[in-house]
Protein backbone atom coordinates (compact mmCIF):
# COMPACT_ATOMS: atom_id res chain seq x y z
CA UNK A 1 0.00 0.00 0.00
CA UNK A 2 1.10 3.48 -0.98
CA UNK A 3 1.81 5.87 1.97
CA UNK A 4 0.20 8.47 1.84
CA UNK A 5 2.44 11.57 2.97
CA UNK A 6 1.00 14.80 4.61
CA UNK A 7 2.21 17.95 5.29
CA UNK A 8 2.48 20.13 8.70
CA UNK A 9 2.01 24.07 7.70
CA UNK A 10 3.93 25.94 9.76
CA UNK A 11 2.29 27.81 12.53
CA UNK A 12 2.00 31.43 10.96
CA UNK A 13 0.66 29.30 7.68
CA UNK A 14 -1.73 27.08 9.96
CA UNK A 15 -3.01 30.68 11.23
CA UNK A 16 -3.69 32.14 8.03
CA UNK A 17 -5.51 28.86 6.73
CA UNK A 18 -7.79 29.03 10.33
CA UNK A 19 -8.71 32.48 9.60
CA UNK A 20 -9.78 31.75 5.96
CA UNK A 21 -11.84 28.87 7.45
CA UNK A 22 -13.19 30.99 10.30
CA UNK A 23 -16.23 31.89 8.25
CA UNK A 24 -17.56 28.73 8.45
CA UNK A 25 -19.55 27.28 11.56
CA UNK A 26 -17.39 24.67 12.09
CA UNK A 27 -14.54 26.89 12.68
CA UNK A 28 -15.61 27.52 16.16
CA UNK A 29 -14.09 23.64 17.61
CA UNK A 30 -10.50 25.30 16.15
CA UNK A 31 -8.47 27.07 17.70
CA UNK A 32 -4.63 28.61 16.44
CA UNK A 33 -2.97 27.32 19.63
CA UNK A 34 -4.76 23.95 19.93
CA UNK A 35 -5.16 22.69 16.18
CA UNK A 36 -2.34 21.31 14.08
CA UNK A 37 -3.17 22.06 10.10
CA UNK A 38 -1.97 19.44 7.78
CA UNK A 39 -2.63 19.21 3.56
CA UNK A 40 -1.21 16.96 1.30
CA UNK A 41 -1.48 17.36 -3.17
CA UNK A 42 -4.27 15.57 -4.87
CA UNK A 43 -2.97 14.81 -8.47
CA UNK A 44 -6.13 15.66 -10.25
CA UNK A 45 -6.52 18.97 -8.99
CA UNK A 46 -4.61 22.05 -9.90
CA UNK A 47 -5.20 24.42 -7.51
CA UNK A 48 -7.18 22.49 -4.76
CA UNK A 49 -5.71 20.57 -1.89
CA UNK A 50 -6.67 18.48 1.13
CA UNK A 51 -6.26 20.47 4.41
CA UNK A 52 -6.64 18.48 7.71
CA UNK A 53 -7.70 20.63 10.88
CA UNK A 54 -7.03 17.95 13.75
CA UNK A 55 -7.88 19.84 17.51
CA UNK A 56 -5.82 17.86 20.17
CA UNK A 57 -7.56 19.58 23.15
CA UNK A 58 -10.40 17.64 22.66
CA UNK A 59 -10.75 13.75 23.73
CA UNK A 60 -10.60 12.37 21.26
CA UNK A 61 -9.09 14.31 18.98
CA UNK A 62 -11.18 16.28 16.71
CA UNK A 63 -10.41 16.36 13.07
CA UNK A 64 -12.14 17.53 9.82
CA UNK A 65 -11.06 17.68 6.76
CA UNK A 66 -11.21 20.51 3.84
CA UNK A 67 -10.93 20.78 0.35
CA UNK A 68 -8.93 24.11 -0.09
CA UNK A 69 -7.05 26.76 -2.42
CA UNK A 70 -5.34 28.43 0.04
CA UNK A 71 -4.41 31.29 -2.81
CA UNK A 72 -7.98 32.24 -2.97
CA UNK A 73 -9.25 31.45 0.39
CA UNK A 74 -11.98 29.08 -0.93
CA UNK A 75 -12.34 26.30 1.52
CA UNK A 76 -15.03 23.54 1.29
CA UNK A 77 -15.59 21.25 4.36
CA UNK A 78 -15.99 17.30 3.61
CA UNK A 79 -19.35 16.91 5.17
CA UNK A 80 -19.20 13.38 3.81
CA UNK A 81 -21.74 14.26 1.02
CA UNK A 82 -20.57 13.59 -2.78
CA UNK A 83 -22.06 16.84 -4.02
CA UNK A 84 -18.84 18.80 -2.33
CA UNK A 85 -16.14 17.06 -4.51
CA UNK A 86 -18.65 17.44 -7.46
CA UNK A 87 -18.69 21.34 -6.80
CA UNK A 88 -15.10 21.47 -6.28
CA UNK A 89 -14.57 19.31 -9.89
CA UNK A 90 -16.72 22.27 -11.63
CA UNK A 91 -14.67 24.53 -9.70
CA UNK A 92 -11.14 23.54 -10.46
CA UNK A 93 -9.90 22.02 -13.80
CA UNK A 94 -10.16 18.34 -12.91
CA UNK A 95 -7.96 15.74 -14.87
CA UNK A 96 -8.15 12.21 -14.65
CA UNK A 97 -5.97 9.77 -16.05
CA UNK A 98 -4.79 6.51 -16.56
CA UNK A 99 -2.09 7.37 -13.62
CA UNK A 100 -4.51 8.75 -10.90
CA UNK A 101 -7.97 7.79 -11.14
CA UNK A 102 -7.06 4.70 -8.33
CA UNK A 103 -5.72 8.13 -6.49
CA UNK A 104 -9.52 9.71 -6.82
CA UNK A 105 -11.18 6.66 -6.17
CA UNK A 106 -9.16 6.57 -2.56
CA UNK A 107 -9.71 9.88 -2.09
CA UNK A 108 -13.71 9.87 -3.05
CA UNK A 109 -13.97 6.71 -0.74
CA UNK A 110 -12.28 8.55 2.19
CA UNK A 111 -14.61 11.14 1.98
CA UNK A 112 -17.81 9.99 1.34
CA UNK A 113 -19.91 8.12 2.85
CA UNK A 114 -22.62 5.39 1.41
CA UNK A 115 -26.33 4.83 2.98
CA UNK A 116 -25.04 2.19 5.18
CA UNK A 117 -21.61 2.61 6.27
CA UNK A 118 -18.07 3.35 4.41
CA UNK A 119 -16.97 1.52 1.42
CA UNK A 120 -13.45 0.75 0.64
CA UNK A 121 -11.56 -0.36 -2.37
CA UNK A 122 -9.09 -3.15 -1.75
CA UNK A 123 -6.21 -3.07 -4.40
CA UNK A 124 -4.29 -5.62 -2.59
CA UNK A 125 -5.69 -7.65 -0.02
CA UNK A 126 -1.98 -8.09 1.09
CA UNK A 127 -1.18 -5.42 2.52
CA UNK A 128 -4.55 -4.54 4.34
CA UNK A 129 -2.85 -4.01 7.58
CA UNK A 130 -5.81 -5.51 9.66
CA UNK A 131 -6.20 -8.94 7.80
CA UNK A 132 -3.94 -10.74 10.49
CA UNK A 133 -6.70 -10.20 12.71
CA UNK A 134 -9.10 -12.21 11.21
CA UNK A 135 -9.76 -15.90 11.54
CA UNK A 136 -6.92 -18.01 9.68
CA UNK A 137 -10.40 -19.10 7.57
CA UNK A 138 -11.84 -15.55 6.65
CA UNK A 139 -8.24 -14.49 6.14
CA UNK A 140 -8.06 -17.30 3.32
CA UNK A 141 -10.91 -16.58 2.02
CA UNK A 142 -10.63 -12.84 1.52
CA UNK A 143 -7.44 -13.27 -0.37
CA UNK A 144 -9.09 -15.99 -2.77
CA UNK A 145 -12.18 -13.78 -3.11
CA UNK A 146 -10.29 -10.61 -4.20
CA UNK A 147 -10.64 -9.30 -7.48
CA UNK A 148 -7.73 -7.57 -9.24
CA UNK A 149 -8.13 -4.15 -10.24
CA UNK A 150 -8.82 -3.58 -14.51
CA UNK A 151 -9.18 0.12 -15.86
CA UNK A 152 -10.85 0.68 -18.98
CA UNK A 153 -10.59 3.75 -20.46
CA UNK A 154 -11.19 2.65 -23.94
CA UNK A 155 -15.46 4.17 -23.83
CA UNK A 156 -15.82 8.26 -24.15
CA UNK A 157 -13.15 10.76 -23.69
CA UNK A 158 -12.22 11.12 -20.07
CA UNK A 159 -14.12 8.43 -18.83
CA UNK A 160 -12.98 5.49 -16.75
CA UNK A 161 -14.24 1.89 -15.67
CA UNK A 162 -12.90 0.47 -13.27
CA UNK A 163 -13.72 -3.06 -12.50
CA UNK A 164 -12.32 -4.14 -9.03
CA UNK A 165 -13.26 -6.06 -5.50
CA UNK A 166 -15.13 -3.25 -2.57
CA UNK A 167 -15.57 -4.06 1.20
CA UNK A 168 -18.60 -2.66 2.83
CA UNK A 169 -20.74 -3.81 5.25
CA UNK A 170 -19.10 -7.07 5.84
CA UNK A 171 -19.26 -8.36 2.59
CA UNK A 172 -16.43 -8.20 -0.28
CA UNK A 173 -18.48 -7.39 -3.49
CA UNK A 174 -17.06 -7.25 -7.22
CA UNK A 175 -18.08 -4.10 -8.77
CA UNK A 176 -17.77 -1.83 -11.94
CA UNK A 177 -16.74 1.22 -10.78
CA UNK A 178 -17.55 4.28 -13.90
CA UNK A 179 -16.32 7.66 -13.72
CA UNK A 180 -17.31 10.17 -15.78
CA UNK A 181 -14.89 12.79 -17.00
CA UNK A 182 -16.64 15.36 -14.40
CA UNK A 183 -15.49 13.19 -11.78
CA UNK A 184 -19.07 11.69 -11.27
CA UNK A 185 -19.33 8.20 -9.72
CA UNK A 186 -21.84 5.50 -10.32
CA UNK A 187 -21.38 1.67 -9.19
CA UNK A 188 -22.64 -1.17 -11.24
CA UNK A 189 -22.65 -4.71 -11.78
CA UNK A 190 -22.01 -5.42 -8.30
CA UNK A 191 -21.98 -9.09 -7.29
CA UNK A 192 -20.99 -11.03 -3.54
CA UNK A 193 -18.13 -12.53 -3.30
CA UNK A 194 -18.14 -13.19 0.67
CA UNK A 195 -19.83 -11.84 3.19
CA UNK A 196 -19.54 -12.23 7.18
CA UNK A 197 -16.23 -10.48 6.92
CA UNK A 198 -16.16 -8.14 10.13
CA UNK A 199 -13.07 -6.07 11.23
CA UNK A 200 -12.48 -4.61 14.14
CA UNK A 201 -11.90 -1.07 12.71
CA UNK A 202 -11.04 0.42 9.39
CA UNK A 203 -10.10 -1.98 7.38
CA UNK A 204 -7.26 -0.01 5.14
CA UNK A 205 -5.30 2.93 6.63
CA UNK A 206 -6.89 5.95 5.03
CA UNK A 207 -10.21 6.43 5.45
CA UNK A 208 -17.28 4.45 0.39
CA UNK A 209 -23.02 2.46 -1.95
CA UNK A 210 -26.08 2.93 -3.99
CA UNK A 211 -25.85 2.21 -7.77
CA UNK A 212 -24.82 6.45 -7.70
CA UNK A 213 -23.40 9.54 -6.11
Amino acid sequence: MTKIEWYRLPRAQAADVLGKIGASAESAVFSEQLTEVTWRPLPFYERFKLFRLTNYATLPCFTMDYLGDDVTGIFYPLDGLANTIYNVNEEDKLHLSESNIIDYLDFFFEEVRGPDGDIYLIKNPSDLPILSSLPENQKQSVIEHHRALQIDSDIMPGEFNINGTLYYDGSLISALIRVQASGRLSIHNQTLLLQGIHFPGSPIENTYMGDSY
